[in-house]
């Protein structure tokens, strides 16, 4: 049992990361080493730097903070927002205060994390529902996104959120800093729709929260939030 055990765990370790699109559909994100579940082919709306996509439907009912919502919105910074009402408009970039800041976006969000990107250099903003009720998943990934004034510096990241559960799984291929913009600042967590509630990571390094205005890295990291 033991040699069977290790055999496997050996496999799992050395298989190459895999996305799947669609029957008869690959495609790569270059070093990605984490097997990213299957995603849509659908690309977001975002063209240019500092924006938000159009509303997208999640597929089924979303609970945040307790409260449900049916669609969200993607930034091409590195979050989800659940408030329509910023669609198609104007991605903030520049972080200058901590989460929460009431009354500032992003609130209602997602942050996976949270810096200044640049999409209309390169990569790839992706969504899309797979699975079946009631144990569908929403999955958006942001591909091979440029830094903003680092742009041989990339960004892969993906956030999946659980049907039924509630579940947010976060995995973050690899986070640099910018030290050019923004004096590298990123922040990685949740806030709710009027920055009562809020959970931002710790990271297990400096054993500080990642917020304003810690700089901080990360490579081939998985994060999991339940809600209370």
């Amino acid at each position: 049992i033991l040699t069977i055990f290790f055999v496997i765990l050996f496999a799992i370790n050395n298989a190459n990361s895999q996305i799947i699109l669609s029957n008869d559909t690959t495609a790569s994100c270059n070093s990605f080493s984490y097997t990213l579940e299957a995603i849509s082919a659908t690309l977001t709306s975002i063209t240019t730097d500092d924006s938000h996509s159009s509303v997208i439907p999640i597929g089924f009912t979303f609970n945040f903070y307790g409260i449900p919502y049916n669609s969200l919105i993607v930034s091409g910074n590195g979050y989800i927002s659940f408030d329509l009402s910023q669609a198609g408009g104007f991605s903030p970039y520049a972080i200058n205060n901590p989460i929460p800041n009431p009354g500032s976006i992003p609130e209602n969000a997602i942050m996976a994390p949270w810096e200044d990107k640049n999409p209309a250099l390169g990569g790839s903003i992706t969504y899309g529902t797979i699975g079946v009720a009631p144990n569908r998943k929403f999955i958006v990934t942001w591909c091979e996104v440029p830094m903003f004034s680092c742009n041989t510096q990339i960004h892969t990241s993906q956030v999946i959120l659980h049907e039924g559960s509630d579940k947010i799984e976060m995995f973050i291929q690899n986070k640099s800093v910018c030290t050019a913009w923004n004096s590298g600042a990123a922040i990685q967590g949740l806030v709710d729709a009027t920055s009562t509630n809020f959970d931002i990571v710790v990271d297990p390094i400096l054993l500080a929260e990642r917020n304003f205005p810690l700089q901080w890295t990360a490579v081939n990291e998985g994060w999991e939030f339940l809600p209370n």
